[in-house]
This record gives structure tokens, sequence and C-alpha cells, in this order.
């Protein structure tokens, strides 16, 4: 009798575990498969839970929770990769390594082959993917707002861009507050070279695409019907933040610096302009919640409170 209580007890405990078990592995399959990024940048600060990273264009928040795997501890200046959710919850903390280019990139999913698929392509060579190359330079206008030793810190769309120069970098002149500059950048932000902008350069950043590399075949098809020589095309860089059409700017008031009305944002500080031409509905001040309508150089077409 003693027996078969205690292996009823030992059954009723298995099953205990197997429930509790179940949850967090169905939990752990349903993050699994969703949609991840991958960002890179230098820490500014750990605020709780929340490690603030430089980003291209402004701060990022990145928030770790009790499921994040974080590797080590780190201080303000490391260089850190994080993969996260698309909300910004991080699903590992780990130090950048040296190839690692900073930014954020989204991972694609690897949609895994059904059995059928494989049989079919048992014994078969799989044909050669087109794998688009990344973009390997960017071109950067924008206000000037400080220098900070090798650091050149410009008003973005959405925020501060560092641009750091470096020996080999080309400076055409010595700048200061307020010039108009125009830097060639790899994509970690390292200027090849710094010139005055133009009265043609729109601000903004243009990422310098690069064509994908066709398949063999498609290298040999093309050979063929060009008598056996092979012709390079331009790419067109596409255009980030430039354009004449206008945009909506939402945040909180976090300094009023003259005509400039500091914000936080989504993603980072955004500096918006007070020009004598803004329609504003009141005076604004720290803390408040407001939303402006603004040009592609931030200066403000109106600005009104944002409605709860």
């Amino acid at each position: 009798m003693k027996t078969s209580v205690v292996l009823l007890a030992v059954l009723s405990a298995a099953c205990v575990i197997l429930l509790v078990q179940n949850p967090s592995t169905s939990a752990q399959d349903g993050a699994s498969s969703q949609p991840t990024k991958t960002i890179v940048g230098d820490l500014l600060d750990v605020d709780r839970d929340l490690y603030i990273v430089r980003g291209e264009r402004g701060e990022i928040h990145v928030e770790a929770t009790y499921t994040t795997e974080v590797t080590e501890e780190f201080a303000y200046g490391d260089r850190i990769k994080a993969v996260v959710l698309m909300n910004n919850k991080a699903l590992k903390i780990e130090r950048a390594g040296p190839d690692d280019v900073s930014g954020v990139t989204e991972n694609q999913p690897v949609a895994a082959k059904s059995p059928d698929a494989r049989r079919e392509n048992n014994g078969q060579t799989a044909e050669p993917s087109v794998q688009p190359k990344q973009p390997e330079s960017k071109t950067i206008v924008g206000d000037l707002l400080e220098i900070d030793r090798d650091l050149y810190i410009v008003r973005g769309e959405r925020g501060e861009i560092h641009i750091e120069a470096t020996y080999t970098t080309e400076v055409t002149e010595e700048f200061t507050y307020g010039d108009r500059i125009k830097a060639v950048v790899l994509m970690n932000n390292k200027a090849l070279k710094i010139e005055r902008a133009g009265p043609d350069d729109v601000p903004g950043i243009t990422v310098h695409d690069v064509a994908a590399s066709p398949n063999p075949d498609q290298d040999q098809g093309q050979a063929s019907s060009s008598g056996g020589e092979s012709t390079t095309q331009d790419v067109a860089p596409s255009t980030v933040g430039q354009g004449d059409e206008s945009r909506v700017v939402e945040g909180q008031v976090l300094m009023v610096d003259g005509d400039f009305y500091v914000l936080r944002g989504e993603m980072g500080e955004i500096r918006v302009e007070r020009t004598a031409e803004t329609k504003m509905t009141e005076d604004f001040q720290f803390g408040d919640f407001i939303k402006a309508t603004v040009t592609p150089n931030d200066q403000a077409l109106t600005i009104e409170r944002l409605a709860p």
C-alpha cells in the first residue's frame, strides 16, 4: 500500500513539472518565430533594465527582461550587439565584435524546407541564390552642431548624427557651429570626406546601394548577349529623409533652446526649428507633448499640443 502511495505521488509530481514546462516551451517557440533585429552601437547609459545605445539617428532604447541573455556587465562607451524583438525587448546582449557594423539590421527568418522539397532536391545541386550586397557608403548632409575632437555632430532628421573623422579623412576646411556640411561616410559613420554642402544639397542621408550579384548562369547569358563583353550598370542611390514633402513628428519637449524645440521621439532626440512662418497654437515648455509638421530641413510649419 505504501509503495502504491509513493508511486502515485511521484507520477503526480511528474505531471506538475510537465504542465509547468510546456507553457514556457510554447512561449519560447512563439518568441523564436517572431521577427527580430540586431542593434550594434556604443552604449550611452544603463538605466535599470534599459540599455541606451547611440544610433545612427539618435538614441535607441533596448529593454532587458528576465529572459534576456546578458553575457557580461557593460558600462558607458562599450560597443554592444543586441538581438531584439521588434518592440526592442532584448533576447541577447553581448559585446560587439570588430566585424560588427554599427546600425540596425532586420534578421530575415529562414523558412525550413518541407520533407517533399528535401526529397526533390536530394542528390541535386541547388541553384545559387542571389545574395544582395550590403551598402558600402552613404552621404550625410546636415547642419553642424558641435565638433568634439574627431566627432562632427550633425543635426539629423530624427536626432543627432555622429560622424567620426579619422587620419585618412579628407577635410576640405575648418568648420564651425552652424555650417552645413556634406560627408561621405562608411556604414559605421567613419568619414571618407567632409566638405561644405552646396546650395543644391538637401539635408538627409543618401545610402549608396550596391547591385545584387546575379548567379553565374545570368552572368554567362549577359556576356553572350553582349558579344562576350561585360557591361556595368550605374546604380541609382536610394535617398532617405529627402524630398519636398513635409512630415509629422511627435514627442515630449525636453528643452526649449531659442527657436529650437528638442523633443524625445520614438527613436531618439528630434530638433524642431520654429520660424516666423510657423503656426503655433500656444507656447510650449518642458514636459509638454507636441505634434509638429516640419519640412525636410526640420523647420516647423505648424506646432500644436498632442492629444492624449
